[in-house]
C-alpha cells in the first residue's frame, strides 16, 4: 500500500478498517471521540518550562532517567495491551488513544495518520452542519 498514491477517502477507509480489526468497533468509536482537536494554548506553560532551565549535567541526568522510565512504561503498556487482547482487562481512555494512534501510524505512517484524522473531523463537522439544517 502506497499512501502517497491514495486519496483522502481511501486513506480514511484503510485506517478505519485497521482500527476496527485491531481494536473492535467499540474501542474504535471511543478512540475517534477522544482524539478531537482542542484549542489549548501551551504558550504560558512553555514559558514556565523555559524559565526553569537546568544546567547541562542535570539535563543529561534527566534525559537518562526519562529514557529508563519510558522503557519501563513501554513494557507495562505492552503487557496491558496483551492482557486486553486476551480479554483479561479493559483499557483506560489514554491507553485507547495511544493504541489507536499506534495502529494508525503503523498502518498509514505519520502523514497518513494526520490525513485520516483530518478527514474524520472534517466529515464530523459536515455531518453536524447538515444535522443542524434539518
Amino acid at each position: 500500500m502506497n499512501i502517497l498514491e491514495m486519496t483522502e477517502g481511501e486513506l480514511y477507509k484503510a485506517g478505519l478498517e485497521e482500527l476496527i480489526i485491531q481494536m473492535g468497533p467499540t474501542y474504535t468509536e471511543q478512540f475517534l471521540k477522544q482524539c478531537k482537536p482542542n484549542d489549548y494554548d501551551y504558550t504560558d506553560e512553555r514559558h514556565k518550562w523555559l524559565d526553569d532551565d537546568p544546567d547541562i549535567p542535570t539535563m543529561v541526568n534527566q534525559i537518562q532517567e526519562r529514557k529508563t522510565d519510558q522503557e519501563a512504561k513501554e513494557r507495562i503498556r505492552a503487557e496491558r495491551i496483551d492482557a486486553w487482547r486476551k480479554g483479561l482487562l479493559e483499557l483506560t481512555e489514554i491507553e485507547i488513544c495511544e493504541l489507536g494512534a499506534k495502529i494508525l501510524t503503523d498502518k498509514l505512517g505519520i502523514p497518513g495518520s494526520i490525513v485520516f484524522l483530518h478527514h474524520h473531523f472534517k466529515q464530523n463537522e459536515w455531518a453536524q452542519v447538515k444535522d443542524n439544517r434539518c
